[in-house]
């Protein structure tokens, strides 16, 4: 049976082209069609001018250029700004008004869901179930490393996702950070610069990779100061929150996936995040929305756009597979 999966892209994964102005938004869109890429995430925040008050020319300008690129827009990523006052956070009301806006503007450009952080408590989240029906709009909650389906918060959501009357409005966004269980190129390069010795840095690697502490990692080893820092750092950042199994409990409430990678070989593959296993559960699960590249190995001096292809031929190759 043939995967209904289509393969989209969040427009954060140019972000060094585009923060440095070698490409513009509508330069940013072309490269996407031309990449192979179907549908895309517009980072408010990012690429919106005037925003969290954008004006509906520059909405019908977006509008126009999605189609004008043969691209869809599936995703409109809003953003909470606490901050956005000196003096206090904003209050439940002004998050709530904020998050209404939101769905307003992602249904003027054409967006079929909004993408929000998990500044959206629980009360909130649930709030925003009759702006969602009034404008027939998905509000989604992005799940990210750290966090899994058993932190407390969570199961909160999730909850409030099971109940019939939020079927088809209020779901999760779960972010394969969620999975990564190893050091990607980034970290390994910079923890030899660091001062890490590449010797030991492979031992480090491989004994966190066979599931030992940090303590156990350092006793079984001469290292240096730089090297026991980057134990510590290895098992703060890449000790995987979730199971590959719990992709199964996210799968039902997901009508939008983050592919999540800082950097993929030449040969078109992940060694930190199962992508396979992953990828053949949505299959499984008879997944049909999008799973959208989201690039973070924005470091690395090789153009994005090198990275970004190489997770098209990716993920249809393992699609292929099923």
């Amino acid at each position: 049976m043939e995967s209904k999966i289509k393969i989209g892209i969040s427009l954060f994964s140019l972000t060094p082209l585009y923060v440095s102005r070698k490409m513009s938004f509508e330069d940013c869109l072309k490269a996407t069609h031309d990449m192979g890429f179907e549908g895309v995430e517009i980072v408010a925040a990012q690429m919106v001018p005037e925003y969290p008050n954008p004006s509906d020319e520059w909405l019908e300008y977006c509008k126009e250029q999605i189609t004008k690129h043969q691209l869809k827009l599936v995703t409109w990523s809003a953003y909470v700004d606490m901050g956005i006052r000196s003096d206090r956070d904003l209050t439940t009301e002004e998050i709530v008004q904020y998050t209404r806006n939101d769905l307003i503007y992602a249904k003027k450009v054409g967006a079929e869901i909004v993408r929000t952080q998990h500044a959206i408590t629980p009360e909130i989240f649930r709030k925003m179930l009759p702006f969602c029906k009034e404008l027939d709009i998905k509000l989604t909650i992005e799940m990210h490393s750290p966090h899994h389906p058993d932190v407390p918060v969570w199961k909160e959501y999730l909850d409030i996702m099971a109940e019939p009357e939020t079927e088809g409005y209020l779901g999760v966004v779960p972010d394969f950070s969620i999975f990564q269980y190893t050091p990607h190129k980034l970290a390994i390069d910079s923890y030899i610069a660091g001062g890490c010795r590449h010797e030991k840095l492979k031992q480090i690697i491989n004994d966190h990779n066979e599931g030992l502490s940090a303590e156990e990692i350092i006793a079984g080893g001469d290292y240096s100061d730089d090297e026991i820092k980057s134990v510590h750092d290895i098992k703060h950042r890449f000790n995987a929150p979730a199971k590959v199994d719990d992709f199964r409990k996210l799968l039902p409430y997901a009508p939008y996936i983050h592919g999540k990678f800082h950097y993929l070989t030449e040969e078109c593959s992940d060694p930190t995040i199962p992508y396979e296993e992953l990828l053949k559960m949505m299959v499984e699960f008879g997944y049909e929305g999008y799973i959208a590249c989201e690039f973070e190995g924005h470091s690395f001096e090789e153009d994005p756009r090198i990275q970004l292809k190489r997770f098209v031929t990716m993920v249809n190759r393992i699609l292929k597979k099923f």
